[in-house]
């Protein structure tokens, strides 16, 4: 049987229920969501042109008050996982789960009841809004649970800033099958369709409010449409209505196969490339690269270079997203005063937080390198080629005096750095501005940076460390350094590949003695044992370094090495493929930020072969 004959069926085995759970994904064109065990829809979410992202969720709002409370925002984040969803539920207790990705992108659920009922929900999203088509044989349900429409939390562990405030009020009115929700100070509404007609009711309340509506069994596709107002979403939900969901679900697949045909059958893998295209936001004609939909629908440079990355190297269709996203970043996303990149930022491209980070300078910059040679798209590179000599300028004039020496205020973990000079952006300095000298479509926009040669870099990073030197973390110039090393700083993994070092020159041992020290005991808050290299932001082993380790392994074809590191992605991985932030030491337990897009988008880069190897 053919997924043209019957587009519910999956034709892949369930997902392991003995991996690590979290909600299944799913999303297209901006519109992304969740569904907890059961099926039911935990969060839809959208764009919005103020807000950056709304979303039509089960959580409880985040309480403003807690917005600096570390132990509180990791508590919040933690407990999306476990929430109960909007959709059908039933007094029988759940005998048997089998749960699905259809393609690798398309969440189902099946269900089988202790009174005999069996029940099949999917769940995808299109141009506006969504579907879930619920199959329900032998059983009643009620429909409905808690919601509320707000903007997205943000809940950050380095909060850089909050947002204003927004009222959390929400008015909602079901009649006719039809439920509407409206949150006037956004303002944004959703509309369900499909629900039991007959009751009619009206509610309003600053916190989440209930729904609880007996149904019957029978086939019940639920259809959500987003718009600015309840009249504007339920016109949104209608258009959507008149579509046949079956004939959308068979497209939304043969989409999915085609893209997914060539690339390899690793589910760590095929999860960094669909859910990087699930997070790419359309912005008017431009694209914003989310690091995750659920706990901060924000755009750092950082994580969305990666993403940008396995993308780019993906499908033309992907590659397209990239030159989007290009555009978003030099276009659309705000500058401060001197005309540097924010932290983190909204999709609607508002600096979220202002804080001054080196690489997110210059990773801007290298995307546009890449996919201008690997696209052969000189139009974009005419086009934003301007932009490029104000960075570059921005970050000289915060050069040391007489000494090439460029200051960061944050560690890529976002962290505060007590030392001003940080190894691994310097070394993406002077990558960015090595390839940048080599585009002939930029000209002289770098040529004030001829003379900054990676010798001068591991020169003034350069500290012995027992017999043997090392590259350190970070320094002051004056001869004070810090010896350590994170699983967010990809760069120094890269070096060879960036050939930065090269074998058989001393600095080749010199970043391999580094390599040795960042994956050791002598690497506090860095590396936690029995194997992995983590963070003092989250201290507990990363899968972003066990990336590293891959990375690493391969540069020194060291086949046992790479095996080790797979076999530790593969354990730290949630059953979906989903690779988190952190991961317990002993169990692989996740530990931080179930929702990550970047360590499986580098994963997917390594597998796909961009950096060679």
């Amino acid at each position: 049987m053919s997924t043209q004959q019957d587009p519910y069926e999956p034709f892949t085995p369930p997902l392991d229920p003995s991996r690590g759970f979290k909600p299944l994904d799913f999303g297209y064109d901006g519109v992304t969501g969740s569904v907890d065990a059961d099926g039911r829809l935990i969060a839809l979410n959208t764009y919005h042109p103020k807000h950056g992202y709304v979303t039509f969720s089960v959580a409880d709002v985040f309480p403003e008050a807690q917005r600096y409370d570390s132990d509180a925002v990791r508590a919040y984040r933690a407990a999306l996982v476990e929430l109960s969803g909007f959709g059908a539920h039933f007094d029988e207790p759940v005998l048997k789960r089998e749960t699905y990705l259809l393609d690798d992108a398309i969440p189902q659920v099946r269900l089988e009841l202790e009174g005999g009922g069996r029940v099949v929900v999917t769940t995808f999203a299109a141009e506006g809004g969504a579907f879930q088509v619920w199959q329900i044989e032998g059983a009643r349900p009620r429909w409905g649970g808690k919601f509320s429409l707000q903007r997205c939390a943000y809940s950050q562990l380095t909060e850089g800033g909050p947002l204003p405030p927004v009222g959390t009020t929400n008015r909602a009115s079901l009649g006719g099958g039809t439920l509407t929700v409206e949150n006037p100070a956004l303002p944004y509404a959703v509309a369900v369709l499909g629900l039991p007609s007959g009751i009619y009711w009206a509610q309003e309340s600053d916190q989440a409010l209930t729904m609880d509506v007996q149904g019957e069994e029978g086939v019940t596709v639920l259809v959500y449409g987003f718009g600015s107002d309840a009249r504007t979403a339920l016109f949104m939900a209608q258009n959507l209505a008149e579509h046949d969901p079956a004939k959308l679900l068979t497209a939304q697949r043969q989409r999915w196969r085609i893209m997914l045909a060539n690339t390899p059958k690793n589910p760590l893998v095929r999860r960094g490339l669909v859910y990087g295209y699930e997070v790419s936001v359309p912005v008017g004609g431009m694209r914003a690269i989310l690091t995750d939909h659920m706990l901060l629908p924000l755009s750092w440079n950082r994580d969305a270079f990666y993403v940008a990355k396995a993308l780019l190297s993906w499908t033309p269709e992907a590659a397209d997203i990239v030159r989007r996203h290009l555009l978003w970043l030099f276009e659309v996303a705000e500058r401060t005063e001197d005309g540097l990149w924010g932290r983190c930022y909204t999709a609607n491209g508002t600096i979220k937080d202002r804080a001054f980070q080196l690489d997110q300078q210059l990773y801007p910059l290298l995307e546009l390198v890449d996919y201008v040679v690997t696209v052969g798209d000189y139009e974009i590179a005419r086009r934003l080629v301007s932009h490029v000599e104000p960075v570059l300028e921005a970050v000289w004039a915060r050069k040391a005096p007489k000494r090439w020496l460029f200051p960061t205020e944050e560690t890529p973990a976002d962290d505060p750095l007590s030392l001003p000079y940080h190894f691994s952006s310097h070394v993406l300095l002077w990558y960015v501005t090595s390839r940048l000298g080599r585009a002939a479509f930029l000209g002289p926009s770098v040529t004030t940076w001829k003379r900054f040669s990676r010798e001068i870099v591991q020169h003034d990073f350069l500290v012995r460390h027992g017999n043997t030197y090392i590259f350190a973390y970070a320094t002051d110039g004056e001869g004070t350094y810090h010896l350590y090393h994170d699983a967010n700083d990809l760069p120094l993994a890269l070096a060879p590949r960036w050939s930065f070092v090269f074998p058989n020159e001393p600095m080749w041992e010199v970043w391999d003695a580094t390599v040795r020290f960042a994956f050791s005991d002598a690497n506090k808050g860095g590396y936690y044992p029995p194997h992995g290299l983590g963070s003092v932001h989250t201290p507990a082993p990363w899968p972003l370094g066990a990336v590293q380790d891959v990375i690493i392994a391969r540069v020194l074809r060291n086949e046992q090495r790479e095996q080790n590191a797979w076999r530790q992605l593969e354990a730290q991985a949630c059953w979906d493929g989903a690779l988190p932030e952190a991961s317990n030491a002993q169990t692989d337990a996740v530990v931080s930020r179930h929702w990550f897009a970047w360590p499986n988008a580098a994963l997917a880069c390594v597998a796909l072969g961009v950096w060679g190897g």
